[in-house]
């Protein structure tokens, strides 16, 4: 009888079975996992390509030109800024800068040349001193307080024929009239012309003293030269630093400039000895200290036959007395009789007058008056 054969039973284990919304859920994770490895492979070449590139493919260097703009200081007199001025700081100032994307070679210009001997260091006490003294009103007390080295914070102590001063500012005032000259041999009316030249004219006594006045000032002190005849002239439009190139050029400018016939009438205005012409010149460069020196009265043409005449004090202190109003300080104005002849009674009692009214000091001096050419033979 035949045996039904036995189906073998296999030994390899069955899957188990997996629900279908656990495969579902493997299978989003996979493909979340997928894409996110593609985005961080995309952005990874990407950023390497932006870097090569920059590297690669560079932007030639751009330069910007920038203007510095600097508004003026509104009182250019204001203590701090003249404190400033006065410790003379070598701060190399560029209106112009350069910039640029990236760094590149370039060569920076020149500082300037600052002559160290020049450069006063900035004194805090001299602050300090200046800010009280204008409180008390020292700062306008006559000679006292500074020495003549302008480091006291008063600026330079300084003497014209005997008159002495301390101020941070001053104007020589010198007459350049035909009497200056002509009393004392250095000039021919009758010829016009000179009898004497530069160094051997009796006015040279003015020119040394003005000279020697210039050279004793201290580097914070400015100064500046006004001469004057039917016209004035000043020397700067400006009072300048007392530096050594502006003592130099000013030492030029009174031996050869500071003469006879080089202060003609101007801009159409009618000449003589014009003193208000020459306190208006040196009001306008607004000074605190004016030392004025002439011979006499101011005179105006009178008539038409070349005749002159005194111009009224009262008209000379009007002068005076609008220059001291566009001051932020009044200025003193001291005033020298020089003598090429004799004194007259008028003329001191106006140029007396005009120092008084201007709290400066008065001074008479008598010209030396050497022998003409022909008067040696």
């Amino acid at each position: 009888m035949p045996i039904a054969a036995t189906p073998l039973l296999s030994t390899r284990p069955k899957k188990p079975h997996t629900p279908p919304d656990v495969a579902r859920r493997r299978k989003v994770i996979t493909s979340v996992i997928t894409l996110s490895l593609l985005i961080h492979l995309v952005a990874g070449l990407g950023a390497g390509l932006f870097i090569v590139a920059k590297y690669v493919f560079q932007q030639p260097a751009k330069f910007e030109v920038k203007k510095d703009i600097r508004l003026p200081a509104k009182e250019r007199e204001h203590r701090m800024n003249m404190a400033e001025f006065d410790a003379m700081t070598p701060k190399p100032v560029f209106n112009e800068k350069l910039a640029s994307l990236r760094p590149t070679n370039f060569a920076l210009p020149d500082l300037p040349k600052v002559p160290l001997d020049q450069m006063l260091p900035l004194d805090p006490a001299s602050i300090i001193s200046d800010q009280v003294s204008s409180l008390v009103g020292a700062a306008g007390s006559g000679s006292g307080g500074a020495g003549s080295d302008g480091l006291g914070g008063f600026g330079s102590g300084m003497s014209f024929f005997g008159i002495k001063d301390t101020g941070r500012s001053v104007l020589i005032m010198i007459d350049v009239s035909d009497s200056m000259f002509g009393r004392t041999g250095d000039y021919d009316y009758h010829t016009r012309s000179k009898l004497r030249e530069g160094k051997e004219q009796s006015f040279q006594a003015v020119r040394n003293e003005a000279i020697k006045l210039i050279d004793g000032l201290g580097i914070n002190t400015r100064f500046g030269i006004v001469r004057w005849s039917g016209g004035a002239y000043s020397w700067r439009q400006e009072l300048v630093p007392a530096t050594d190139q502006n003592k130099e050029a000013a030492r030029k400018h009174i031996q050869e400039q500071v003469d006879v016939k080089t202060a003609a009438p101007r801009d159409g205005r009618p000449g003589g000895t014009r003193h208000d012409y020459a306190l208006e010149e040196a009001f306008r460069l607004k000074p605190e200290i004016i030392f004025m020196l002439t011979d006499g009265n101011a005179t105006e043409p009178k008539g038409g036959r070349g005749e002159i005449s005194p111009i009224p004090a009262r008209r000379i202190y009007e002068v005076a007395e609008s220059g001291q109003r566009g001051l932020e300080k009044p200025a003193r104005l001291h005033v020298i009789y020089y003598l090429t002849g004799e004194a007259k009674n008028e003329e001191e009692r106006m140029l007396r007058g005009l120092a008084s009214r201007n709290g400066g000091k008065f001074s008479k001096i008598k010209a030396p008056r050497l022998p003409s050419p022909t008067e040696r033979r």
